[in-house]
């Protein structure tokens, strides 16, 4: 059967960087285009500019949430018929129902599941008068050493194979992400122990939810076992369950924590490990970078969308330096303006005192 040549273009919205990029490497894989927006108002931005075929959102998030978005969104003719799917760690048939009444199209649990995102693409792109994504085909990759991929194998606490099957099998961009969740970890970590400090409960279930949602995405089958049975409890537990269960997630959180810590350092130790992100009060070594931005500076010469994974671990190790420069490269590639991507990127290296060569020796 001949397959469509039209490409659907989606919009993937969530707050937090690990289920963004997620999400947006399985909808590329699948055949689609992926732009990405960090909430509601971003995303109420970029359709109000651009056509999509179907939008797929997180429900909370800060500065506007996923439902406040579809109802903007409902109440302009223009959007009426928009396909727009909710995905959200729910876990009742009536929270999904309380979802659809408020106008999104169909809801998506997570951990994201790729066969699910396929099947959303394929039912609900082509109301929108897309034609329905292609089969998944093999994209080029880079694929790191198998000697990273047996470290990883027997992770504690983690279901690799579960972790890599979300991001289709793309090893460098997982163990980006587990490097990110390290750090999301340890900041919602300190954010529950301070919500409890004030018993502040609302705060305490929103920082349950967001890691549920991350830890299962990434495969950490332990700790989201545990903060299933803790969101649970927190709907309608006693305290003191309450007050148990999270004495014990603080033990999960810090195996869990050593456990990255330990495959984080193993990793390094091989050549073709990805760029990692430095550890809290580590000094920020901006030669680490060059190696990564000259992988970016090819595929953005090859007109590769391969570049906007890769520049994506640069931004992550940058952190908010040089903030406004990297957010144009990042809209450039997302754009596909190469071009300006290219121009950005050597204005970058210039900023901090790199030179730039692709493999082949050109510069």
């Amino acid at each position: 059967m001949h397959q469509p040549e039209h490409t659907p273009r989606t919009l993937f919205v969530d707050d937090e960087s690990i289920n963004q990029q997620i999400g947006a490497e399985i909808l590329l894989a699948l055949g689609a285009e992926a732009d990405t927006a960090d909430n509601g108002l971003q995303a109420l931005r970029l359709i109000r500019t651009r056509h999509y075929a179907i939008v797929f959102t997180d429900v909370e998030m800060p500065v506007m949430d996923g439902a406040t978005l579809t109802h903007i969104l409902r109440s302009d003719s223009r959007y009426g018929e928009l396909p727009i799917i909710a995905c959200t760690a729910i876990s009742s048939p009536e929270e999904e129902e309380a979802l659809l009444q408020k106008g999104f199209t169909a809801v998506l649990r997570k951990p994201f599941d790729v066969q699910a995102m396929q099947t959303a693409l394929n039912r609900h792109a082509t109301l929108s008068g897309e034609a329905p994504a292609p089969s998944p085909e093999p994209r080029p990759r880079v694929e790191a050493g198998h000697a990273i991929r047996e470290e990883l194998e027997h992770l504690p606490g983690f279901s690799v194979r579960q972790g890599l099957d979300r991001v289709m099998g793309n090893l460098p961009l997982y163990v980006s992400l587990l490097f990110d969740f390290r750090r999301e970890l340890a900041e919602a970590d300190a954010e529950i122990r301070q919500a409890r400090l004030r018993d502040d409960m609302p705060s305490i279930r929103a920082s349950v939810h967001k890691l549920k949602g991350i830890s299962g995405n990434v495969g950490a089958t332990d700790l989201y076992t545990q903060l299933v049975e803790l969101e649970q409890c927190l709907q309608g537990g006693s305290a003191e369950n309450v007050d148990n269960l999270l004495d014990t997630l603080y033990g999960y959180v810090t195996t869990t924590e050593s456990v990255l810590a330990a495959a984080g350092q193993a990793i390094a130790a091989y050549p073709e490990a990805p760029l990692s992100i430095p550890a809290a009060g580590e000094t920020l070594d901006v030669r680490k970078l060059q190696p990564a931005l000259c992988e970016c500076l090819l595929l953005i010469r090859q007109y590769n969308t391969a570049a906007r994974e890769a520049f994506g671990s640069v931004r992550r190790f940058l952190g908010g330096q040089c903030g406004a420069e990297t957010n144009e490269i990042q809209h450039a590639i997302d754009t596909f303006d190469f071009e300006k991507a290219e121009s950005g990127l050597l204005h970058l290296a210039q900023l901090l005192d790199l030179e730039l060569r692709e493999p082949n020796g050109l510069s």
